[in-house]
């Protein structure tokens, strides 16, 4: 990367480009002000601002992460990898005011895409730590099922089962959840 995008190339793509490699070698202090530049030019751009918010994030400095990340969502709110990237910070600040917003947004992200595990194995998260024990279940089943562990799907949705409400739509898409595994085998 710095040998195709050399520090004297102050192209759009050279910069994210640079910003995302000092990322990976855990250079911040190359990395942020890389990104800080990019939304002084750019400060609409959502993805700038995740990119800030995720590296801040994988640096473990949380509390700046969800600043950015909040302002990406706000700026482009049907983008579902959003959604779930600001979802996992809210839930890793492990704070109960936090989890009803992580789990608005998840459910959000979800409505338009239901096949990115990541999101399934926070929802079952954050439903946990709000109680509810039959949809962390459900989500549990959720993130086997895409992820191709139908063992533990089989027990996730049986145990969604056990706790939902017989025929409730979530009771009704563990029975989905199962049926499916049994036609695949």
């Amino acid at each position: 990367t710095f040998t195709k995008y050399n520090a004297t190339d102050r192209s759009v793509a050279a910069r994210y480009a640079r910003a995302i490699a000092y990322h990976r070698q855990a250079d911040l202090d190359h990395a942020l002000p890389l990104i800080d530049d990019l939304l002084a030019e750019y400060p609409d751009d959502p993805y700038f601002l995740e990119l800030k918010g995720q590296v801040l994030f994988e640096h473990g400095r949380i509390d700046e992460a969800l600043g950015p990340y909040q302002e990406a969502v706000r700026r482009l709110p049907d983008a579902r990898l959003l959604r779930i990237g600001l979802a996992h910070i809210q839930i890793e600040f492990n704070r109960p005011e936090l989890i009803k917003p992580a789990l608005a947004n998840l459910e959000r992200s979800l409505r338009i895409d239901r096949s990115v595990p990541l999101a399934w194995r926070l929802a079952a998260i954050a439903y946990g730590r709000d109680g509810q024990l039959g949809q962390s279940a459900l989500a549990s089943a959720e993130y086997a099922f895409y992820t191709g562990r139908h063992s533990e799907a089989i027990g996730m949705a049986k145990r969604a089962q056990r706790i939902l409400k017989h025929s409730s739509p979530g009771w009704l898409r563990a029975e989905d959840i199962l049926n499916s595994i049994k036609r695949q085998q």
